[in-house]
C-alpha cells in the first residue's frame, strides 16, 4: 500500500522518490466504530475510576458548575453534556442549580450562533451557558503556583457546591495530555496565573508531548485543580482519526491517567530512529495557529538539521497579527531564534502583545522547530507570501515539497505521519 496523509477530510496517497528510504509509515491502522458517544458516557458514569458514582456525591439541592471544553477539539461535546445532564436529573438537581461554563481559558469567547449549533438549541434553551472571561474582575482565588504567583478562577465555578469537567485526553505539547485538570486551570483561571504559569514552563526542558513524570507544566495544572476543588472530569478519548473511541469518568487525576493508559495504547508509534525527513500533518488541526502543534512531534522524530515537511490543513482563520508577530521575530532574532524566545518569554514578555497565551505558544513552537529544522509547509489555504514571512519555506504541491528537501540531502531517510496532531512518538 502507498503511503497516505490525512488532509481537509480525506486521504491523499502519493509514491516516495524510489532512492528514498522509508524508516516509518505511522499509519495507525483502521478507526473501530465502539458506539453511540452518549451510552459510551452513560457506562463512564456508572463505572466511575478513582471514586463513588455521581448519585452518591451530589444531592439534590447541590449547585453545580459543568465546565465544558471549548470548540478547538473535535469531542462529541453534545452527547456527552446531554449524557450528564440526565444524570444530574435522576440524581434531582433541578436545572436552575445547574451552569455550563465553556472553560475557554485566555480563547475569544463563543457567540451565541456557535454555542447553539455546538449544543443544540434544546440545551441553550433549558440551560444556563456562560463564557469564561479570563479577566473579569469578579474571579476568586483558589491557589498558588509553585513561582507564588496566586490563582484565581470564575466566580460562577468557585461557588457552586460540586464542580465538573468535561474535556478530551489527547497528545498534548506541554501537559503531556490533554483532559484532567486542564478544564479548570487554565480553562476558568485568570489571565495574569496562565501568563507566568505558560511562559515559566511551557518550554521547560522536563514539559513535553506524552510527559507526565517531572514536567511543572502538568505539576502546577494538578495542584490547582486539586486547590480549587475540581470534583469530578468526563473525559473523552480519541483515536488517530479524531473520533471517539472511550469515554471515562471519576476522579480528576486517577480518572484521567486511565484514560492516558487507554489512550497511549492506541495513539502510540515506535520509531526506529531519528530520519533526515519527515513527512507530518496538522490533522486534525485546521484552526489557525493550532496548525503548529504537529511541529512537536516531528521534532521528536527528525534528526537535528533535518527537514520536516509539514501538510496544513488551515481552513480555519490564520490571523494577521500571528503571521506578523514571527516575522517580527525573525527579523529581530535572525541570529538565534531559540534563545530570542526563552529570553522574551524569561522577562515575561509575549511574542504576541495582547494576543490569546496559546497564540503565544503556538509561535513559541513555531520558532523552537525553526531553530532546528528547515521547515517546508504545503497548504491549499495558505499563500505563499504569508508561509514565508511566517520564515518558512513554501512548497505549493508534493512535488516541490520533495523537490526542495532533496537540497538538503538527496536521499534522506523518511519517517511518515498520517495525523501530525494525534500520534505519540516513541523512539
Amino acid at each position: 500500500m502507498n503511503p497516505f496523509i490525512l488532509y481537509g477530510g480525506g486521504k491523499i496517497s502519493f509514491e516516495l522518490p524510489k532512492d528514498w528510504n522509508l524508516l516509518t509509515f505511522a499509519d495507525l491502522g483502521s478507526p473501530q466504530d465502539l458506539g453511540d458517544p452518549a451510552d459510551l458516557t452513560r457506562r463512564a458514569l456508572e463505572n466511575p475510576i478513582g471514586c463513588d458514582p455521581l448519585r452518591e456525591r451530589i444531592s439534590p439541592s447541590d449547585t453545580v458548575a459543568v465546565l465544558i471544553e471549548d470548540l478547538t477539539r473535535a469531542s462529541p461535546k453534545k452527547a456527552v453534556l446531554t449524557a450528564l445532564l440526565e444524570e444530574l436529573k435522576r440524581i434531582g438537581v433541578v436545572r436552575e442549580n445547574i451552569r455550563i461554563v465553556l472553560a475557554l481559558g485566555t480563547h475569544r469567547p463563543l457567540s451565541p450562533e456557535e454555542m447553539e449549533t455546538a449544543f443544540g438549541r434544546d440545551l441553550m434553551s433549558g440551560y444556563s451557558f456562560f463564557n469564561h472571561d479570563c479577566r473579569a474582575s469578579d474571579m476568586v482565588p483558589v491557589a498558588r503556583l509553585d513561582t507564588g504567583r496566586e490563582v484565581k478562577i470564575n466566580r460562577l465555578v468557585h461557588e457552586a457546591s460540586f464542580r465538573i469537567g468535561i474535556g478530551s485526553i489527547f497528545p498534548h505539547p506541554m501537559n503531556g495530555f490533554g483532559g484532567g485538570g486542564k478544564i479548570l486551570f487554565p480553562g476558568v483561571a485568570d489571565f495574569e496565573s496562565i501568563f507566568e504559569h505558560h511562559l515559566r514552563y511551557a518550554f521547560h526542558e522536563r514539559a513535553g508531548l506524552g510527559r507526565l513524570t517531572d514536567n511543572p507544566f502538568y505539576e502546577n495544572v494538578c495542584a490547582v485543580a486539586r486547590a480549587a476543588g475540581l470534583h469530578f472530569v468526563v473525559n473523552s478519548i480519541l483515536d488517530h482519526t479524531d473520533r471517539l473511541c472511550a469515554v471515562v469518568s471519576g476522579d480528576p487525576v486517577e480518572a484521567h491517567l486511565a484514560g492516558i493508559r487507554k489512550c497511549t495504547g492506541m495513539i502510540s508509534k515506535a520509531f526506529p530512529g531519528k530520519s533526515d525527513l519527515t513527512i507530518i500533518t496538522s490533522f486534525p488541526y485546521s484552526e489557525g495557529p493550532q496548525i503548529m502543534k504537529p511541529l512537536a512531534p516531528a521534532s521528536m522524530v527528525t534528526r537535528e538539521g533535518g527537514t520536516i515537511i509539514l501538510f496544513a490543513d488551515c481552513s480555519g482563520n490564520l490571523p494577521e497579527p500571528f503571521i506578523a508577530a514571527l516575522e517580527r521575530f525573525h527579523r529581530l532574532h535572525s541570529n538565534d531564534l531559540l534563545k530570542g524566545m526563552r529570553d522574551c518569554f524569561a522577562r515575561n514578555e509575549l511574542i504576541m502583545e495582547g494576543a490569546a497565551i496559546d497564540f503565544n505558544m503556538a509561535a513559541g513552537m513555531a520558532l523552537t522547530a525553526q531553530h532546528a529544522f528547515r521547515i517546508i509547509i504545503v497548504s491549499r489555504d495558505i499563500p505563499r507570501e504569508k508561509v514565508e514571512r511566517m520564515g518558512f519555506v513554501y512548497g505549493s504541491d508534493m512535488q516541490e515539497a520533495f523537490d526542495l528537501s532533496k537540497k538538503g540531502r538527496p536521499r534522506p531517510d523518511v519517517h511518515i505521519i498520517p495525523s501530525g496532531g494525534i500520534l505519540l512518538p516513541i523512539l
